[in-house]
């Protein structure tokens, strides 16, 4: 596979998310940009970075191309010996509506720990894995040979959290605070606070102006 830009890896992410709820046998480029609002050219740039060959002119096989990015960023497999186990840190209302493990169902992934401040917090939820003080996080973090943490911290919490996390054995970090965090090369990083996906929708709206 060529190269791959991170702008380029989270369409195919998006994409074959959007492949896996067609109904459809055959799905073309231009079906693709009414449903996501990226242009054809940039739909059909993405596909080639996978050497996919197999689009007609009357469109791709849905799931053969679903396969073929699933097979070439590896996100596909979800054998439960398979199954990559991640953490939550900070049990607020964000945190806490997470606990549902219903919500990575059919993925590869489950939270398997969370962690917060306060242990009165800790021992009022209730979910299908166990919930520990903050204090407990390196020990447990590097025991359980955990990979990927979701950070729902407060703001000003969030870098001396991740830097926890990261010197506990974690490499990839959802990050769902508006804190800009620093991170070393090798750890991996995606930003995705609420109040930061409005106003990167607000910027496109208001240039369609």
């Amino acid at each position: 596979m060529k190269t791959l830009p991170a702008p380029a890896q989270r369409r195919l992410v998006l994409l074959a998310q959007l492949l896996s709820q067609q109904k459809t046998r055959k799905i073309t480029s231009s079906m693709i940009e009414n449903l996501t609002g990226w242009s054809s050219s940039l739909i059909r740039r993405d596909i080639s970075f996978l050497n996919f060959t197999h689009g007609v002119s009357n469109g791709y096989d849905v799931a053969e191309l679903r396969a073929a990015i699933c097979d070439s960023l590896g996100i596909e497999n979800t054998d439960t010996e398979d199954i990559r186990r991640c953490c939550i840190v900070g049990l607020g209302r964000l945190g806490a509506a997470l606990l549902d493990n219903s919500l990575f169902s059919e993925t590869p992934f489950r939270i398997t720990v969370g962690f917060d401040s306060s242990v009165n917090r800790t021992e009022v939820l209730r979910s299908t894995f166990p919930l520990y003080p903050l204090s407990r996080l390196e020990l447990t973090v590097s025991d359980m040979g955990l990979q990927f943490a979701i950070l729902c911290v407060k703001e000003d919490l969030a870098q001396e959290t991740a830097s926890r996390l990261v010197n506990s054995g974690i490499l990839g970090i959802v990050n769902y605070s508006r804190a800009i965090i620093s991170v070393p090369s090798g750890v991996f990083v995606e930003n995705i606070s609420p109040v930061t996906a409005l106003i990167n929708l607000s910027v496109r709206v208001a240039g369609r102006d």
